[in-house]
């Protein structure tokens, strides 16, 4: 067959419209795919982290509650009176124990139950009839009971009949002695709710599993018998926070995406999210569906036409999204290059402005996060920081610093006599009576309440008695500052620690400074008392007149006073 020339032009331009408009068809399908995976894989990370941040504060909050029942008054005295044998008031403490278990159990509704057991395991005291089953015993070994608690893996109780989880913790008696356990059996239905699917289209589901990747929930649900069967995906590797988002068939569904995050919080384990594959999908094949339906050709055509502009602005589309991938990363010092006048410039200019408006609002954030509001000292959450990193650098160099202990003595009484907003105009006098008594770089803190606290760099006890004796006799002399009222002032006692020489680290010289400050209270207020030294001599009163405090409170804390840190 001869074909004309007019022909092998007409096919020349239909191979020409229509092969690249079948490629390009092509692509856009297969880089819709893409994109839809790797926004599953997105969203299946932000609910992975999502769930796994709520467990793990729902969890560290159940962790919160039984670390301060257990300290409790009187389960310390319940439990010492019910470990004697043969004591006379068994009986009684029994019944106050239980009577506090109640009291505690009907404001907080996450619980079964709550009990206290002996070390042997014996029930001595609940809110209903509860035993301690041989499976708990390797809680008890586990060990960390004293410094945060142990919280269970889900577990089916023989006793009960069905699955349940504890949270306990030690109850210390004298001299740091463990004489019992207080025992949370908390409420399934409360963490079921935590894991139940997300709401929109496509619903994830979450499941539950342990170290060993036995399934305890899933879709919201706990098993009847938790932990029997196995999770048929992948689990991360030991290094790695999170796994591969995989494919799998789970029962009762058809092929599910699933990632895995590992959970580092008091709950050991594993989170897993799910979601149907055809459901996370969806718009993937009906936008095929359209495209080899009908909308082929026209697609091909304006993909043709929009080739040949697509060059222009294909750099400034790259380095915005460049730019949007600094940011999301934590990369908040990005501006692009404006060129030309056109929309793609007039989107340059307005990202630019919104990165810098981020900037702004991230230092102003920042600023907040760490400033008191009523007084523009830094606040405690710094405090520990800063402290930290002070002591570390004086690790590293050899240097000497000091920590200063402030408090408004009889401010209570100050603030049932003139009013809290007295009281708060006054604790801003003391405050800028501070800062304007030390060095620039020295920190003041407000470490909370009345009480503030003065970070000293580089400076030797000596110097930062005299500094804290300056700050004392500023703020007990009201005339020289703005705002104070005649009569209405009050004074500050003061204590001092030294790096390293009472103490090395902050808990230490935190301690060491608050018990001088107690010494300096005990001596009457209005006066600045050296910390101890560790070889047992008393703290020193420095300021003039001040005695020597021949007796450390420790030694006898039963008759310390508590009315005297007024």
């Amino acid at each position: 067959m001869r074909l004309r020339f007019q022909t092998k032009i007409l096919l020349l331009v239909l191979a020409g419209v229509s092969l690249p408009a079948f490629l390009m068809g092509w692509y856009l399908l297969q880089r819709n795919e893409e994109l839809l995976a790797e926004k599953v894989r997105e969203t299946l990370s932000n609910h992975l982290f999502r769930a796994g941040s709520q467990l793990d504060d729902w969890m560290q909050q159940r962790l919160h509650e039984v670390s301060r029942w257990s300290a409790s008054f009187v389960v310390f005295e319940g439990v010492e009176a019910l470990s004697r044998p043969g004591a006379a008031d068994a009986g009684k403490a029994r019944r106050d124990l239980e009577a506090y278990l109640e009291s505690v159990l009907g404001h907080y509704r996450n619980y079964e139950s709550l009990f206290v057991i002996d070390p042997r395991g014996n029930v001595l005291a609940s809110t209903r009839q509860e035993r301690w089953e041989d499976w708990g015993q390797g809680l008890l070994d586990r060990g960390g009971l004293e410094r945060g608690g142990v919280v269970s893996p889900i577990h089916r109780s023989a006793f009960l009949g069905r699955p349940t989880l504890l949270v306990l913790h030690t109850v210390q008696g004298r001299q740091n002695r463990m004489i019992g356990y207080f025992v949370e059996r908390v409420d399934l239905r409360e963490l079921e709710s935590l894991f139940g699917p997300t709401e929109g289209d496509p619903p994830y589901s979450f499941s539950l599993l342990d170290e060993q990747g036995r399934v305890l929930l899933r879709a919201g649900k706990v098993p009847e018998d938790p932990g029997e069967e196995g999770f048929p995906g992948a689990l991360p590797q030991e290094d790695k926070e999170t796994g591969a988002v995989g494919s799998v068939s789970l029962p009762g569904l058809d092929d599910s995406i699933y990632g895995v995050r590992r959970l580092r919080g008091p709950t050991r384990g594993f989170v897993v999210a799910t979601v149907s594959g055809r459901a996370a999908y969806r718009p993937l094949y009906e936008a095929r569906n359209r495209l080899l339906g009908f909308g082929l050709p026209l697609v091909g055509l304006v993909l043709l036409a929009s080739f040949l502009v697509a060059r222009s602005l294909l750099k400034p589309i790259q380095r915005l999204s460049e730019g949007a991938k600094d940011i999301s990363a934590g990369n908040l010092e990005v501006s692009l290059p404006v060129r030309g006048h056109d929309e793609m410039a007039d989107l340059t200019r307005a990202f630019n402005e919104m990165a810098l408006r981020v900037r702004e609002s991230q230092q102003t954030l920042e600023s907040l996060a760490i400033t008191d509001g009523l007084t523009g000292l830094y606040n405690r959450r710094h405090f520990e920081d800063a402290v930290d990193k002070e002591l570390r650098r004086c690790e590293r160099e050899g240097r000497t610093s000091c920590l200063l202990f402030l408090d408004l003595d009889q401010f209570k009484s100050y603030n049932d006599r003139w009013g809290h907003t007295e009281g708060d105009l006054e604790l801003k006098r003391v405050a800028a009576a501070v800062k304007e008594s030390i060095r620039v770089t020295d920190v003041a803190f407000r470490y909370g309440g009345e009480e503030l606290a003065v970070l000293l760099h580089s400076c030797p006890k000596e110097q930062a008695a005299h500094v804290a004796e300056k700050i004392r006799r500023a703020v007990a002399a009201p005339a020289l500052k703005p705002g104070a009222r005649e009569g209405r002032t009050t004074t500050i006692s003061i204590g001092v620690s030294t790096y390293p020489e009472d103490g090395h680290g902050v808990r230490a010289l935190v301690d060491a400074a608050d018990d001088a400050l107690y010494a300096a209270k005990a001596q009457g207020r209005d006066r600045v008392v050296l910390a101890r030294r560790p070889v047992g001599s008393a703290a020193t009163d420095t300021s003039p007149g001040g005695e020597v405090l021949r007796k450390d409170k420790l030694d006898n804390p039963h008759a310390a006073d508590r009315s005297v840190r007024e």
